[in-house]
């Protein structure tokens, strides 16, 4: 999920994928920065046990980014 806020000639970017690892848990990889940059600002990792769990998480973070400005792309 993709996403995107611009305020004052910047577009700044908010990137949530979640992947399922060997293990059976699921990660949770959140990217931000600047649109403009080869490489985000931070990536942050969270582990969780279940596909609902990630999903709710997902979910979770995409409504506070909602809050502060962020709107989806993608």
């Amino acid at each position: 999920m993709l996403l995107l806020k611009s305020s004052s000639q910047r577009v700044y970017y908010y990137k949530i994928n979640v992947y399922q690892t060997l293990f059976g848990d699921y990660l949770i990889q959140k990217e931000y920065g600047l649109h403009k940059n080869l490489r985000p600002t931070n990536v942050i990792k969270e582990y969780v046990g279940s596909k609902k769990e990630a999903l709710f998480r997902v979910l979770d973070i995409a409504v506070d980014k909602k809050d502060m400005g962020y709107l989806k792309a993608s």
